[in-house]
């Protein structure tokens, strides 16, 4: 279980090297300026690898862009079975990427921190929850669609401490809409 988690980190950091050298090479003068602007978005997608299986997912964020490419802000993640509730909340940043020959897409990574609460219901047999840490390692994409709005996809990997049925990792895919202040 370490092993997976450990390649996952890695994989996540190569990623996170690979497009930041990608980026450097396609700088250029950015044609919509993002420093000082919200961004809040919202998404809808699957959690897998929760103590009750895959879940339904909701995701909601705000970002602030400090610099052209760099932002923080809050992240939620839900997450609900028939007998699952997770509810996480993390402070995210995240670094965005302009690319020269598409410039309506926007790639980005993401890491963040905050906590996590799962209440696993099982019935007869009692239920489970407990708090833990949440640690959320991101990859993701939006296309502007309009100058306000655009789709977009995230991919996370979730590491927390969890002791509901020995879960300490799972996968958050998201697909939304951001809308742009």
């Amino acid at each position: 279980m370490k092993e997976r988690k450990l390649v996952c980190v890695g994989v996540v950091i190569a990623v996170f090297v690979a497009l930041t050298q990608f980026a450097e090479a396609q700088r250029v003068q950015p044609a919509d300026e993002r420093a000082g602007r919200f961004i809040f978005g919202a998404g809808l997608g699957l959690q897998a690898n929760t103590p009750d299986g895959t879940a339904f997912a909701l995701g909601l964020g705000g970002d602030y862009y400090i610099s052209q490419g760099f932002s923080i802000g809050p992240l939620i993640q839900l997450g609900f079975t028939g007998d699952l509730f997770q509810f996480g909340v993390t402070g995210q940043a995240k670094y965005t990427f302009d690319i020269k020959q598409i410039p309506a897409l926007k790639p980005h990574v993401e890491a963040g921190i905050g906590f996590i609460y799962s209440d696993l219901d099982r019935g007869r047999r009692g239920g489970q929850d407990d708090v833990s840490f949440l640690i959320p390692l991101g990859i993701g994409a939006e296309y502007r669609l309009t100058d306000s709005i655009s789709l977009d996809s995230t991919f996370l990997f979730n590491f927390t401490d969890l002791d509901v049925r020995d879960k300490s990792f799972f996968f958050t895919w998201l697909v939304g809409l951001r809308y742009r202040f």
